[in-house]
């Protein structure tokens, strides 16, 4: 029963990377784990776990099937100037 109780008390917190603009805030809430970084005040990656607190048989066996993925800003960085030079600014 304590379990469910502590389904629905949200949790949060932030860790603010040292010498950087990176900061990665964690999130609890419904059932839901969120994990967002940011770099110089914008968000540039987000994960969102459905289900988190559900149990899992044969954990010893999870990590087989982990979910593990890189990201690359630059590529990101691209996309986000190739959109602001598409942009037609003297259309207002």
């Amino acid at each position: 029963m304590a379990q469910a109780t502590c389904m629905n008390i949200p949790v949060a917190n932030r860790f603010d990377i040292p010498g950087t603009d990176l900061v990665i805030k964690i999130e609890y809430s419904n059932d839901e784990l969120c994990m967002t970084v940011d770099k110089a005040h914008g968000s540039v990656y987000r994960v969102v776990i459905e289900n988190a607190s559900i149990p899992i048989e044969h954990t010893w066996l999870a990590e087989m099937f982990m979910r593990d993925e890189r990201f690359k800003l630059g590529s990101l960085s691209a996309d986000v100037v190739d959109y602001v030079d598409s942009l037609n600014i003297s259309q207002g």
